[in-house]
């Protein structure tokens, strides 16, 4: 009986434009790597997995049978350019957006992308629910979009007197708790990990198993030191954490054949890693809250603790004096998550 359930399920459901599939799902071949237009780099680096970078975060999309997945869809304003990269590599639609945090860099792009594309599923019968959640009625037929519950709360909230992004921005599928999500699109299981009190309480890290590439959203971000947001719960021992499940989440290249066989990781900026780089990094985010620890140990203020430079040896590559976060930005961040009494 429950195997006759499903297949009545599975026969009310619908996918939605598979009919409609062009016969080359990707018009660039493997060999192609690079290309810029119009400011967005699309870099491809795996036969399916291509990385367009310059239009706010990095934007991953995974192309499949299905459709494209997007980790990250940019800033708002780029949300043009960033289509017509996409168009560049694929006739798919996008079918779902999947958000690493409520940053706007991250998510504005949101509506328009998701308007764009379309969603996975379409109901052919009134009633019967929707996927995660949704149907094709109340999301209009847009791509879906998955989050941890965190980034919904914080693109709802009100700013003034209206919300802080558009309501067709928001994630329709947004998912509880500090867990994991994990699902198969494009035949490659995806597994989204809530990394809670890290940049903020609203990050993830999303990871494509079978090929083997990972999207650290802004727990990892080359231009700057790691940007703490202590006001939405943020701190330097998540930070950490995360970066420490981030190496355990990679595998290093293999000798035979180095330049394929590792796991590739896309930060939230900057160019593509390995298990190696994140290393360098977690290492040396760890190195400076050791010494602020110290200062913090010994009583120092954190005027004093600055003159201590605990960031030296590093602000040469990650602490800029000037911009939207500079090393004493970082720094009193770190002190100040030390110091909290919830630390």
């Amino acid at each position: 009986m429950k195997k006759i359930g499903w297949l009545v399920a599975a026969l009310v459901l619908g996918i939605a434009g598979l009919a409609e599939r062009p016969r080359a799902q990707v018009r660039a071949e493997a060999v192609v790597r690079s290309e810029t237009v119009n400011g967005i780099e699309t870099l491809q680096i795996r036969p399916n997995v291509y990385v367009l970078m310059g239009g706010g975060a990095n934007i991953v999309a995974h192309v499949g049978w299905m459709g494209v997945i997007l980790v990250d869809a940019g800033s708002a304003d780029a949300s043009e350019r960033v289509l017509a990269a996409l168009q560049r590599v694929t006739d798919q639609k996008i079918r779902f957006i999947v958000n690493t945090t409520a940053d706007a860099d991250h998510v504005g792009g949101n509506a328009a992308l998701a308007r764009a594309g379309r969603t996975l599923l379409r109901y052919n019968a009134p009633n019967t629910g929707g996927f995660a959640g949704n149907d094709f009625q109340t999301n209009r037929g847009a791509a879906g979009i998955m989050a941890q519950e965190n980034v919904l709360t914080r693109m709802s909230a009100t700013v003034g007197d209206k919300p802080a992004f558009p309501g067709e921005g928001w994630p329709t599928e947004p998912f509880t708790g500090n867990r994991v999500k994990s699902l198969y699109l494009n035949n490659d299981g995806v597994q989204i990990f809530h990394q809670p009190n890290a940049h903020s309480d609203a990050d993830s890290i999303v990871h494509f198993r079978k090929a083997d590439v990972i999207s650290s959203g802004p727990i990892v971000d080359l231009r700057t030191f790691p940007v703490i947001d202590i006001d939405r719960g943020g701190s330097i021992g998540g930070l950490i954490t995360a970066l420490n499940n981030l190496v355990e989440m990679t595998i290093p290249p293999s000798p035979l054949n180095w330049h394929e066989d590792r796991t590739f990781v896309v930060p939230a900026y900057g160019r593509v890693m390995d298990q190696a780089d994140v290393v360098e990094y977690r290492d040396m985010v760890v190195v400076i809250r050791d010494r602020i620890a110290d200062g913090v140990k010994k009583g120092l203020t954190l005027e004093q603790i600055r003159k201590t430079e605990p960031t030296k040896g590093f602000r040469g590559q990650y602490g800029p004096a000037t911009g939207r976060w500079t090393n004493d930005m970082f720094v009193t961040a770190v002190y100040r998550s030390l110091t909290s009494k919830s630390s």
